[in-house]
C-alpha cells in the first residue's frame, strides 16, 4: 500500500501542501484543479521532483456529470490536461447526483436503475476523453449519490465498459445508519464485489452523535466507527500492492494523530507502506 495526503479546502499554498506531505512521509498528494492553478504546471513538476512526490489524483469534483454545465465541463478538461502534464494518471469526480446544490448530496431520483443508466450515458464520453489522454477517470462513491451502494457501482462501471473508468473507495462515504455498527463487514462486501474496479482509496472516518434524530459527521481517521486495520487488510487482499490510500478532510492540528493511526493500522494488518 502507498500513502498519500489531500488537504484541499484548507487554504494552503502549493509549497505548504508539499511541506505537509514531506512532514508526514507520504509519497503522493491529492490536489483539486483549483490547487493546481495556483502556480504554473512546470513549477509543480519541479517541486514534486525535488521532493520525491507524485500527484495521485487531480480532482474536478465541481463537475457533476448528472448536472453538467459548460463551465464545469471546461474545468474537467482543465483537470484532465493538468493530470496528463503532471503524470498523475488519474482524475477524480464525485459519484453523480441530481441535487442542484452539491455534487455529494442526495436527491430522490438518484437511487434507481434509470439513474444508473443516465449516469453511464453521461460518463461514457468522459471516459473516452480520459482514455485518449492516457488517464483513468475515477469516480468517488458515496451513499447519497447515484453510486449509492455496491450494486449500483458495479452496474455503472459495467455499463460504461471502458478500461479508463475506475472507482475511488472512500469507506466513510458509504457508511449508512444500518452499517455503522458493522462497518468492516459492509466494506468487505464492497471490496469482494467490486475488486479491481477500485483504483484508489481515501481515508477519513464517520461518527454518529447521540441526538434525538440521526446525525452523522465526517471526522479524521481513528475518531469514528471505521476499523482501518480491517480496511487496510481488505485493500491488501483485493487490490494491487501499490494502491494509494489518501488521508484527507483532516484539520492540520489533527493530522499527526490521523497519520499515526493509519500507519499503526497498517502495521496491525501486517501490510507494508511502500
Amino acid at each position: 500500500m502507498r500513502l498519500g495526503l489531500g488537504l484541499g479546502g484548507l487554504g494552503l499554498d502549493s509549497q505548504g501542501l508539499i511541506n505537509q506531505a514531506q512532514a508526514h512521509g507520504v509519497s503522493g498528494i491529492l490536489m483539486d484543479i483549483s490547487e493546481a492553478r495556483k502556480q504554473p504546471i512546470a513549477d509543480w513538476r519541479r517541486q514534486l521532483t525535488d521532493n520525491g512526490l507524485e500527484v495521485v489524483q487531480v480532482g474536478a469534483w465541481i463537475h457533476n456529470f448528472l448536472r453538467p454545465t459548460l463551465e464545469t465541463e471546461a474545468i474537467l478538461r482543465e483537470a484532465i490536461a493538468a493530470a496528463a502534464s503532471l503524470d498523475a494518471g488519474r482524475v477524480i469526480l464525485g459519484g453523480g447526483t441530481k441535487n442542484p446544490n452539491h455534487s455529494f448530496c442526495g436527491h430522490p431520483e438518484n437511487f434507481t436503475d434509470a439513474a444508473v443508466v443516465e449516469a453511464a450515458a453521461s460518463v461514457k464520453p468522459l471516459a473516452r476523453e480520459a482514455e485518449a489522454a492516457g488517464l483513468l477517470l475515477t469516480l468517488e462513491i458515496h451513499f447519497a449519490t447515484v453510486l449509492c451502494d455496491w450494486d449500483a457501482c458495479r452496474k455503472l462501471v459495467e455499463q460504461v465498459d471502458s478500461p479508463a473508468l475506475k472507482l475511488n473507495l472512500d469507506a466513510a462515504n458509504m457508511i449508512r445508519y444500518q452499517d455503522y455498527w458493522n462497518s468492516s463487514e459492509y466494506i468487505r462486501q464492497g471490496l469482494e464485489m467490486l475488486g479491481d474496479m477500485i483504483e484508489t482509496c481515501h481515508a477519513k472516518d464517520v461518527v454518529m452523535h447521540d441526538a434525538l434524530h440521526l446525525h452523522m459527521d465526517e471526522c479524521p481517521a481513528g475518531e469514528g466507527c471505521l476499523n482501518y486495520a480491517d480496511i487496510i487488510a481488505l485493500v491488501d487482499e483485493h487490490l494491487r500492492p501499490d494502491t494509494y490510500m489518501v488521508v484527507e478532510h483532516t484539520p492540520i492540528d489533527k493530522l499527526p494523530a490521523a497519520m499515526a493511526y493509519i500507519r499503526e493500522s497498517a502495521a496491525k494488518a501486517g501490510v507494508a507502506i511502500v
